[in-house]
């Protein structure tokens, strides 16, 4: 399969590295031991690649984004091995731009009545983050230990999969709750964003000096977090 970096960065950015199949949305990124994730989501075509093959059409369908869909390897085998007609190419693509959107509007809808209960929620997601950096990022000890390991293929799907989209939910909450923050406070949290929104443009196009984490933004929400 021939696609290209920036096709295969956008389906799995935009799908939050989930399986698109509806009310699936298996992580297509699990890990399966304690040590290290597997990639088991496959990049399905819509119209096959071959004229022959499922949902083909006369000169095939292309590799680009526009033409792939992420999937598990049940709900890929189950849409290509259908009788001709009950998955259409219509039907595929209505799944895709469903998945999407319901990411893009994954965020909370909940609200806090204190500045406590918003920091807390926040950690637990910075905490995941920080997990998953230490474990497979770029300044990893995996990373330094093998320079030329294959870490870097899982970085690449892992932090659009599950960094970006806690991002997101961290911004929904800040956005969501700002009038709890004073004014400093709130001014580190937008820190936090221009991070973030950086941060998810480099997984697509490399970007110099990308803002790094702001270590304020830790002290903030900590100070609330474990605050007495």
């Amino acid at each position: 399969m021939s696609i290209g970096d920036k096709d295969i960065k956008k389906l799995w950015g935009l799908a939050a590295g989930r399986c698109s199949f509806p009310n699936c949305g298996v992580d297509c990124i699990p890990y399966l031991d304690e040590d290290s994730p597997t990639i088991i989501g496959e990049m399905a075509h819509i119209i096959a690649k071959k004229p022959g093959g499922p949902r083909g059409v006369s000169g095939g369908g292309g590799d680009k984004y526009e033409n792939l869909i992420l999937l598990c390897p049940t709900h890929h085998t189950i849409i290509d091995k259908a009788p001709v007609g009950v998955y259409s190419v219509e039907l595929i693509k209505e799944w895709k731009r469903q998945h999407e959107e319901k990411v893009n509007k994954f965020m909370y809808t909940i609200r806090y009545s204190s500045i406590n209960e918003v920091a807390r929620a926040i950690k637990r997601v910075l905490l995941k983050n920080q997990k998953v950096w230490q474990e497979f990022g770029p300044e990893s000890i995996r990373a330094k230990e093998n320079p030329i390991s294959n870490i870097s293929k899982y970085w690449d799907l892992i932090k659009l999969s599950i960094i970006v989209p806690n991002n997101k939910k961290i911004i929904s909450l800040i956005e969501a709750h700002e009038e709890i923050f004073d004014i400093d406070e709130y001014a580190v949290c937008i820190d936090f964003i221009v991070h973030a929104e950086l941060f998810e443009k480099s997984c697509y196009t490399i970007i110099e000096n990308t803002k790094r984490f702001p270590q304020k933004f830790t002290e903030v929400i900590d100070k609330y977090v474990y605050e007495k």
